[in-house]
């Protein structure tokens, strides 16, 4: 019995000296490229220059691209989605707090000047949601998402309200699919009209997005794609007459396409990209090129890319086009060569849902 005991006790050290052996080893295995942590975008040069001055954001954080370097601007918190006003004088953008988030105005250098929406409450259920705000072509009105009215869910209705007005002047302009997520990514139109991402649920419990249009608040909305396509995240140009959008046609992947617009309607599109994650497409000042987002690296953390776009121009939109034609179908129209995209940032990892905001 002594023996046993004593066998023990110098068992026990034994197989803990081993047991932490091979979980030290195991660990030297594990993959440092997967465990790298993304720089701060200020730390960073970008491998390629831009033109004009871009707003993205990190972890929270603004920051301003310009004349290839970036400088993080505004307070602390965790900002997100930040668009400019027509004039590029001013930005909104988005700051969320544990349980809700609201839309303030600030001047170009991140500083605050004005809140736009008090969407916090002492009460749970009173609390609420704004995102994807947009100013519209005049300056005069924010539209966005908001979570009124309230389901057991968050379903997302698009809103507008006065840039230099009260939250309490705000009017809905959507009447979203419930239990999906509801309508996105508003862009107001200069006629006055809207384009909007709209989620809805098929009978097997699938969930698409299209494009919609909208000629005014509460109207019907006429889709511009069709469910199959599964677009969303629509960016317009400067000018109005193309739209960028990311489509996943069902798939686990998705392609970057441009497609003319007439106001009302899309024409063929151009399939840019195709096979990867792309994401928040926004238009170059002269609307000559696109900027996006993609991972890059065994790390995944989202880079910004450029891509210039085919010189030749696309088909304009005829009556014939509607959302029923497949996307296969709009692009096979285009005869454009592939572009080649240019990485510019390396080591960030930019947030893939706040669209870069560039003039």
């Amino acid at each position: 019995m002594i023996l046993r005991r004593v066998a023990v006790i110098l068992f026990v050290p034994v197989m803990l000296a081993f047991g932490s052996g091979v979980y030290l080893y195991l660990g030297t295995l594990k993959s440092k490229v997967v465990q790298e942590r993304p720089q701060l975008p200020t730390l960073t040069k970008p491998k390629f220059v831009l033109p004009g001055t871009m707003f993205v954001v990190q972890a929270g954080r603004l920051f301003k691209l310009e004349a290839g370097g970036f400088s993080e601007v505004g307070p602390a918190g965790e900002w997100s989605q930040p668009t400019l006003t027509p004039d590029h004088t001013r930005m909104v953008a988005v700051l969320r707090g544990g349980a809700s988030s609201d839309l303030y105005l600030l001047d170009l250098g991140g500083h605050v000047l004005k809140r736009l929406t008090k969407n916090d409450s002492r009460y749970l259920d009173s609390n609420h949601w704004a995102f994807y705000p947009r100013i519209s072509p005049d300056g005069a009105n924010v539209v966005y998402s908001f979570d009124s009215p309230k389901t057991n869910g968050v379903d997302l209705s698009v809103w507008s309200m006065p840039l230099n007005g009260a939250q309490s002047q705000a009017r809905r302009w959507t009447d979203p699919y419930w239990y999906t997520g509801g309508d996105v990514n508003p862009i107001p139109l200069a006629s006055g009209g809207l384009l909007f991402v709209r989620h809805s649920i098929d009978p097997s419990t699938t969930v698409h997005s299209r494009i919609y249009y909208q000629s005014r608040a509460l109207a019907i909305a006429k889709p511009l794609t069709t469910e199959a396509d599964d677009c969303s995240q629509a960016a317009l140009s400067a000018d109005g007459t193309q739209l960028a959008m990311v489509c996943s046609h069902g798939k686990q992947t998705a392609a970057l396409e441009v497609a003319p617009f007439t106001g009302t309607a899309l024409g063929p599109a151009r399939v840019l990209l195709q096979g990867g994650l792309y994401a928040s497409p926004a238009w170059s000042p002269d609307g000559k090129a696109l900027a996006y987002f993609a991972p890059q690296g065994q790390a995944g953390h989202f880079q910004l890319w450029w891509l210039p776009l085919p010189v030749n121009p696309p088909p304009s939109p005829t009556a014939a086009s509607s959302p029923s034609m497949s996307a296969s179908a709009r692009a096979s129209s285009s005869v454009a060569p592939a572009p080649t995209p240019v990485q510019v940032t390396e080591g960030v990892d930019l947030s893939a849902t706040s669209p870069p905001a560039w003039y």
